[in-house]
């Protein structure tokens, strides 16, 4: 094993060293990283409880990282610019993603029990922050799209993870957890509800903190940004104790954080973001090397359907539909709703429902399509990114329309 940690060692030195020309040619880091994990997990690497509980973990901790140093980037202003756009998408666009998911999914899966269908569907829904990065780098479209998209993603795998417990829990002929209290609009409401809470009590502590520990000179800046990785240790473990949704929280942490601190936040969102990139090429590789080899033998005509239309029929006329009565432009909703790339949410969630929900019949399939989806989505939407301004008419001094009519 040693030696295929010196040749991760090797690729991960490589691409930082390469990574500047290597988005010129449009290959980002997640392709990069699947790919090596790939040709690792092809020479047999063996997949088992224990490592699907690590790669559990890492994907968790990348995603958090990710997520918090993404929301710093929302300021007041920026929030005021997208906030409608970006509500409805959320709770209208992921809704319906997931029925007309679900509805796909019973079409072409006409064998697959009804709940484990909608739980497919619900499992193809989130987007990711790690693969939006490619759109977010992308300097050529404007900073408002941009922005959108990147609060989009940072709460909308929060939003999803109900409706997949709520899912996973029918499909083995009991209800989760939460159901015996009420439905799933109570389960939501719980997660979504108090996980803002711990996001909002714990970002503005920080932040508060950080102000009067800078005015009267009591911070280390050594330790500064350090004590970034903390807050958001301290935000997600909060919302897990109280029952809240942890990613929920700890994107809705970095946005109160963002708000709340005075001054720039620059260096610490640089800080976290530079280790959750690195967490991030780990979690590519491992899956990559743990659950694509596996997807590749036992994948389908009929998976790979479901996939590609999830992609380019399913989530861009969710969002097309969640937008109308705003005076967004066609291509601006083409736009948001092509990027919906599915990566670190889709694989984590798929993990954890193999690994905390027994008696699902089609969880082999399961797991098959969601890598599959992770897979397709790296390349389709990695390679689109770096054309986008082009492909959707979208120019640099172009700005939406932020005032949506009523």
């Amino acid at each position: 094993m040693e030696h295929y940690v010196l040749y991760l060692a090797i690729v991960i030195l490589g691409y930082c060293l390469f990574a500047g020309k290597m988005s010129e040619w449009a290959i980002t880091m997640p392709m990069v990283f699947l790919l090596f994990g790939i040709l690792v997990g092809l020479q047999g690497v063996i997949l088992n409880h224990e490592t699907a509980e690590q790669f559990h973990l890492l994907a968790e901790l990348t995603l958090s990282m990710l997520l918090f140093a993404d929301a710093t980037q929302l300021r007041r202003d920026a929030l005021e610019k997208i906030g409608e756009r970006t509500a409805r998408m959320l709770l209208l666009g992921l809704p319906i993603a997931i029925l007309f998911g679900s509805l796909l999914n019973v079409i072409l899966l006409p064998d697959w029990p009804l709940w484990e269908a909608c739980l497919l569907a619900a499992l193809l829904a989130p987007t990711d922050a790690a693969l939006g990065q490619a759109i977010q780098s992308n300097q050529k479209i404007p900073i408002a799209f941009r922005n959108a998209m990147n609060a989009e993603s940072g709460l909308n795998d929060g939003l999803a993870l109900p409706f997949v417990i709520f899912f996973a829990g029918l499909a083995i002929e009991r209800t989760p957890e939460a159901a015996a209290e009420g439905t799933l609009l109570h389960l939501l409401a719980t997660q979504i509800g108090l996980g803002v809470l711990a996001g909002i009590a714990v970002g503005c502590a920080v932040g508060i903190a950080r102000n009067f520990s800078i005015k009267h000179r009591l911070m280390d800046e050594g330790l500064a940004r350090v004590g970034m990785l903390a807050a958001v240790g301290v935000t997600y473990f909060a919302a897990e104790h109280i029952g809240g949704n942890s990613f929920v929280a700890v994107f809705i942490s970095g946005i109160a954080f963002a708000n709340t601190a005075k001054g720039s936040v620059h260096q610490a969102r640089e800080f976290i973001e530079g280790d959750g990139q690195f967490l991030a090429m780990l979690s590519f590789f491992f899956i990559g090397a743990l659950f694509v080899p596996e997807a590749l033998n036992h994948a389908t005509w009929v998976g790979l359907a479901v996939v590609c239309l999830s992609l380019v029929l399913v989530r861009p006329v969710a969002i097309w539909i969640s937008l109308m009565g705003t005076n967004t432009a066609p291509n601006e909703r083409l736009f948001y709703g092509w990027f919906g790339p599915r990566g670190l949410a889709t694989a984590l969630f798929a993990v954890f429902v193999a690994m905390d929900f027994e008696g699902l019949t089609r969880i082999n399939d399961i797991i098959v399509i969601s890598m599959m989806a992770v897979v397709v989505s790296a390349f389709v939407h990695g390679i689109s990114a770096k054309w986008a301004p082009q492909i959707f008419r979208l120019g640099s001094s172009a700005e939406p329309n932020h005032q949506d009519r009523p």
